[in-house]
């Protein structure tokens, strides 16, 4: 599994003696292969691969993406996710809207406005927040995307080609979303995959509501009742999420009853990741701690801590699963000028 060695790997901008660090948020970290990305101020910084030759400092060569406004979160999407072998695009979720970037050649594709909706309270800042690729019928693709006024957004995707079709009047969440998955995300295997896709909103209010893909229509919603969501993750009939107030909660969807009420972390739980092929959850907090849950008899209330860790004086703000078979961890802290690496075996099941 994963020990306590922790390898600081420090990032640059290319010709630049300035280092990169994380935006203080929640979830911020994504990955797509080999691939890393997060927001950084009003740039996105992009690693386009963990295993590259360090440069003549010691620094590991990045991207920087000029999007010229706040970058709330992003994510490294696939662009068809039932194919493994399809080209990712990067969705930089910022205060107006959507921007969608080619990852490998830092080439912006696509800049969407999302309409204003009702207005909120005048100290509430407009933010997109949440995006999945999910597969609709008749082989269609569409980009999903959250927004501060809790609803959800469509935009129609074919490749490298991204035009806005409409708002999801179906189902809104009364408070701002703060995350959105699905069961298809681009680092999980193909054993991993249902026969369905479904994906789920997640809101600060506290409410998780799971959608169909195919004909975007909400299925399930569950609540953490008192508790803001930071993220959320599905894994076959379970939804899993983190909140400000250092829980991971498990929910089964079918009956939206809750699992497990885990109290993690002693501050805000700032990220959880699934592991690709096995039913593993990390969670990473600002308690400077990041621990490996084994959940695979979470139905049998039995649940298990396989490993835990600790970065001193760091606010850790994202966790992925990276490298061979989900073999490593790769955490961001903010305010630090290193990505973290822990480093461990391949699984055999």
């Amino acid at each position: 599994m994963w020990g306590d060695t922790v390898t600081p790997v420090k990032l640059a901008r290319p010709q630049s003696d300035q280092y990169v660090t994380p935006s203080l948020g929640f979830n911020v970290l994504t990955s797509h292969g080999a691939s890393l990305a997060y927001p950084h101020l009003t740039d996105v910084i992009v690693i386009p691969s963990t295993s590259a030759p360090k440069t003549e400092r010691g620094t590991l060569p990045c991207l920087a993406l000029k999007c010229g406004e706040t970058v709330v979160q992003t994510s490294l999407l696939s662009t068809k996710p039932s194919d493994p072998e399809s080209p990712a695009v990067l969705v930089c979720m910022t205060l107006s809207g959507v921007q969608v970037w080619d990852p490998q050649t830092a080439k912006k594709l696509a800049a969407i406005t999302l309409p204003e909706g009702d207005p909120g309270p005048a100290e509430r800042q407009s933010f997109a927040k949440g995006a999945v690729i999910v597969p609709r019928a008749d082989g269609r693709h569409s980009l999903i995307v959250g927004s501060s006024t809790g609803y959800l957004h469509e935009i129609d995707t074919e490749g490298f080609r991204f035009a806005y079709n409409s708002k999801l009047e179906a189902y809104s969440h009364s408070s701002p979303i703060a995350d959105i998955s699905s069961t298809h995300e681009p680092m999980y295997s193909e054993a991993a995959l249902p026969p369905q896709c479904s994906f789920a909103s997640a809101c600060e209010g506290g409410k998780i509501c799971v959608w169909d893909a195919t004909l975007l229509n909400p299925l399930a919603e569950m609540h953490a009742p008192g508790d803001c969501i930071t993220a959320v993750r599905l894994r076959a009939h379970l939804a899993i999420a983190s909140t400000t107030l250092g829980k991971v909660m498990i929910f089964h969807i079918e009956s939206r009853a809750v699992l497990a009420e885990i109290q993690a972390h002693a501050r805000a739980c700032a990220g959880i990741a699934i592991h690709p092929m096995s039913l593993m959850v990390a969670s990473v907090a600002e308690d400077s701690h990041c621990i490996v849950w084994n959940l695979d008899r979470v139905d049998a209330n039995e649940i298990e801590v396989i490993a835990s860790t600790s970065i001193k004086d760091k606010l850790l703000c994202g966790v992925c699963f990276t490298g061979e078979r989900g073999k490593d961890l790769h955490l961001a802290s903010f305010d630090s000028e290193s990505i973290f690496h822990l480093e461990g075996d391949i699984l055999t099941k």
